[in-house]
């Protein structure tokens, strides 16, 4: 942990944006730290104090998450009418206001009611942050800036969770509700410093565009998306592929999952930075990405390794496994930072990063199933998903060539399209 903080002191120290960039470092932090308190605590919450089964909460997590893909879009194209700057404040309150009901929750209905209500927003945040971020420091820092604070993040997470494991072992409705309570003032406090956060490249309001879905026709940035978001199962990986393998088909012991976990969440904070590094031009984003991909194919064939291993050499196949797939998340989140600022088209960033972030979402929901059937398929199934994973980092440079002759052929925007206000 020392190290970590360490790096966090070495973040604060050399921030780029200058203070506007240590202020979103701050928001970062404290987002991080409620959400990772309330991921801790959530499901023992909804089992053992509210006693809806698993099948239940199941059901409400999947309904809110349809709920977010539905909403994601229109939200989007909100932020390009009013900026990204009012809708994260207005959904942080929002939010801040759901997780206050949340603690009183008493039967399903009651739990189907606050889900859905925060599936309203849920996909927002993340495009919203990162919109943020391109409007409030320079064009040259903003990918260096998200790559701080997805550092931060990580440290936040894990503080949070430390803190949602002082709820789990009080182990009592009024534990977990005190939990609760902070993820809820964690977002007011966030939506206080989001309303006073100075903008430095926000468009001026007669330059708006009207509503516009057009990035659903812009093929060359869904392209980009899609690959994008078969790089990002290296979350699915993490949370449920590896551990899986681990306990199902091979000797090693499961204590060694939370150590492998350890070794991501430190890289992660460690070299998150330096891996964003040369990824502010479509080049230099695309090489990322096929950086990214051979890396989670390593990782797969790795991990098929293991159960043919002693147990001693297993793990070190583990070990290997794990540091190969923080390297792909690594390089995959630079890259897609990169290259989603860069193939948006001016005054309609809201929209575009919103669509950016939805095929994470789709991916969210369609990994564990995929990921889950590899396990079971055993060897086949991590030799076919590393193909996917190499075949789709190494299309990012042609993607990211076409993407950029299809922006560059975007006329520009016309002042007398937009709309008085």
């Amino acid at each position: 942990m020392s190290a970590l903080w360490q790096r966090v002191r070495g973040l604060r120290g050399s921030m780029p944006g200058g203070p506007v960039g240590k202020r979103l470092a701050v928001m970062a932090m404290i987002d991080a730290v409620g959400t990772g308190a309330f991921l801790a605590v959530s499901v023992p919450f909804i089992t053992r104090a509210v006693h809806l089964s698993e099948r239940n909460l199941g059901f409400g997590l999947g309904l809110s998450a349809a709920i977010a893909l539905g909403t994601a879009i229109p939200i989007g194209i909100l932020a390009d009418r009013i900026g990204p700057k009012k809708v994260l404040v207005g959904v942080s309150l929002w939010r801040a206001a759901c997780f206050v009901v949340y603690p009183f929750v008493q039967n399903l209905w009651q739990f189907l009611t606050v889900v859905c209500l925060l599936g309203l927003v849920d996909k927002a945040a993340a495009p919203m942050e990162q919109a943020l971020v391109g409007q409030a420091v320079p064009t040259t820092e903003r990918v260096k800036v998200v790559a701080i604070l997805r550092s931060m993040r990580n440290v936040g997470f894990t503080v949070g969770a430390l803190l949602g494991g002082v709820g789990l072992l009080i182990g009592t409705r009024a534990g977990y509700t005190v939990i609760l309570l902070l993820n809820a003032a964690s977002f007011a406090v966030l939506a206080t410093l989001a309303s006073r956060l100075p903008l430095l490249n926000a468009p001026t309001a007669n330059l708006r565009r009207r509503f516009s879905v057009g990035v659903l026709r812009d093929g060359s940035f869904l392209s980009f998306a899609g690959i994008n978001a078969i790089l990002t199962m290296h979350m699915t990986l993490l949370s449920i592929g590896i551990p899986l393998w681990i306990v199902g088909h091979t000797d090693v012991s499961a204590a060694l999952i939370s150590p492998l976990v350890a070794v991501n969440t430190v890289l992660a904070v460690l070299l998150q930075v330096r891996a964003s590094r040369g990824t502010d031009d479509i080049p230099g984003a695309a090489r990322a990405l096929v950086r990214a991909g051979v890396s989670l194919a390593a990782c797969c064939l790795l991990l098929v390794t293991a159960p043919r291993l002693p147990v001693v050499l297993a793990v070190g196949a583990l070990l290997l496994a794990m540091i190969a797939l923080t390297g792909g998340e690594l390089w995959q989140s630079a890259g897609g930072w990169g290259g989603s600022y860069l193939l948006a088209a001016p005054g309609q960033e809201g929209v575009y990063l919103s669509v950016f972030w939805l095929g994470v979402a789709v991916q969210q929901i369609a990994a564990p199933i995929l990921v889950s059937l590899i396990v079971t398929v055993g060897a086949a199934g991590w030799v076919a998903l590393a193909a996917l994973f190499a075949a789709s980092g190494l299309a990012a440079p042609a993607i990211g060539r076409w993407a950029q002759t299809q922006a560059a052929k975007r006329p520009r925007q016309d002042p007398s399209l937009a709309e008085a206000t």
